[in-house]
């Protein structure tokens, strides 16, 4: 059985980008090429090992069932690394790894090209941010410098920056455009000190016209990484060069951030988004469904938007899944089928640590009894590690508690685990980036309880 692999590869991606987060998306799958798909074998080529081994222990599980789901039966996934890569052995770094050295360099994170004014929908919970945007790429440096943006998780702060960072490479001027994560710079400059390399990063970060850094709030508790961005912000802001930064709250809630650096986000225009209202979604809906060429019914946008209140991206996915769903059976939609599939967002489940373990224990390959267990394998330890601190974090259960339901565990023990990761995630961009996405993860399908 043969399919086309670029078409299989554009669907998985759908449900991908659906389920994982925009700077993450773009971190792991941006340069990833589907190269064949024969007898339920599914190659992908990927830039580096650094790449392949990141999509390997985080995302093998998802992309094989999305891409099962694209091409109606099971798949197996094969990833293999560009003949272009340098020859470079060494996986991404584990939870006990404190070496920066092992992680490999990367080009610049490209703009997805989606992501325009034109396909922002406007709506009163983003009129400043979206005016100010167009402000900044109509004139970099010179309207507002720097520009900040915050809200909650999917509301559309990465398409704003990257709008921004399309305007201008469309306009044709030889402008220099930088679109990166605050994880991605403290990785980039942990690799340049280890390597010896800081002028190459800092030319890098210094002698361009337009800097976009997406989720800032990851830099709380990274002094390095503070006091480097300080000094480019510097140099940028004294050249009339444009910065734009989000995050998921305002300046001065930046609690783990330089005062001076919280300072220069405020010297500019601070702008929010807020979850959008009834009509901004059912706009949004019926934008997203013409984008993917299928007419859908006003009262079913209507219900839907009633349903999903949260974010965009939750609403897009509750979309997707109930056309979907009207696909595989063959049926209409209907205002009953869509009650049926998409409970309303008050009524979901309460976050339980036995959901954080279901979820740490996917992720890493594991079962829910492994992580409760004895065994100290260094795999199953640091996951165990890892979904203790996400429900000390998460729930409000004190750590005697917690020691019960990992089998029974003495709360010392359980204190140690969760002090262990908390110390680890001021040195490791990478683990807390991988935290951040387990916590949408579950956020997305439950309460939390906390």
């Amino acid at each position: 059985m043969t399919d086309k692999p670029a078409t299989i590869w554009e669907k998985t991606i759908l449900t991908l980008q659906r389920e994982i987060p925009a700077a993450s998306f773009a971190t792991w799958f941006s340069k990833v090429n589907p190269l064949s798909l024969n007898n339920g074998e599914f190659v992908i080529e990927v830039p580096d090992l650094f790449i392949k081994g990141g999509i390997e222990r985080r995302y093998r599980e998802l992309v094989e069932r999305a891409a099962s789901d694209a091409c109606g039966y099971k798949t197996r996934l094969l990833i293999k690394v560009s003949p272009d890569s340098a020859d470079v052995s060494l996986d991404p770094p584990t939870l006990a790894s404190r070496d920066a050295s092992i992680i490999q360099p990367h080009d610049t994170l490209p703009l997805n090209r989606d992501y325009t004014f034109d396909m922002f929908v406007r709506g009163k919970n983003n009129h400043l941010a979206y005016a100010a945007s167009m402000a900044v790429a109509e004139a970099p440096g010179k309207a507002y410098n720097p520009l900040f943006i915050y809200g909650s998780v999917g509301l559309g702060k990465t398409h704003l920056l990257q709008a921004i960072g399309n305007f201008m490479v469309a306009s044709g001027l030889p402008k220099t455009v930088v679109y990166t994560t605050s994880e991605r710079f403290a990785i980039e400059l942990i690799m340049a000190i280890r390597n010896n390399t800081t002028p190459a990063f800092r030319e890098k970060y210094r002698r361009i016209d337009l800097l976009l850094i997406d989720d800032v709030q990851f830099l709380e508790g990274k002094e390095a990484t503070q006091e480097e961005l300080f000094h480019t912000f510097n140099e940028l802001y004294g050249s009339e060069k444009q910065i734009v930064l989000s995050s998921d709250r305002p300046p001065e809630k930046l609690s783990g951030l330089q005062d001076r650096l919280v300072s220069r986000f405020r010297w500019g225009l601070v702008a929010d988004i807020q979850p959008p209202d009834l009509e901004t979604r059912i706009a949004i809906l019926r934008e997203k469904a013409s984008n993917r060429g299928i007419q859908v019914d006003d009262d079913i946008l209507e219900l839907i938007a009633r349903r999903i209140s949260s974010n965009v991206r939750a609403l897009e996915g509750a979309l997707i899944k109930a056309i979907a769903h009207s696909e595989l059976q063959g049926a209409k939609l209907t205002p009953k089928n869509i009650e049926g599939m998409l409970p309303e967002e008050g009524k979901r489940e309460k976050l339980t640590i036995a959901h954080i373990k279901d979820e740490v224990a996917m992720r890493y390959h594991l079962k829910r009894h492994d992580l409760e267990g004895a065994s100290r394998k260094k795999e199953i330890s640091q996951a165990r590690h890892m979904a203790i601190y996400l429900a000390r974090d998460m729930t409000n259960n004190s750590f005697p508690a917690i020691g019960k339901q990992f089998g029974n565990r003495d709360h010392t023990t359980i204190m140690h685990s969760y002090m262990k990761v908390k110390t680890l995630l001021k040195e490791t961009p990478l683990l807390q980036a991988e935290l951040n996405e387990m916590k949408e993860g579950l956020l997305a399908r439950f309460q939390e309880n906390s």
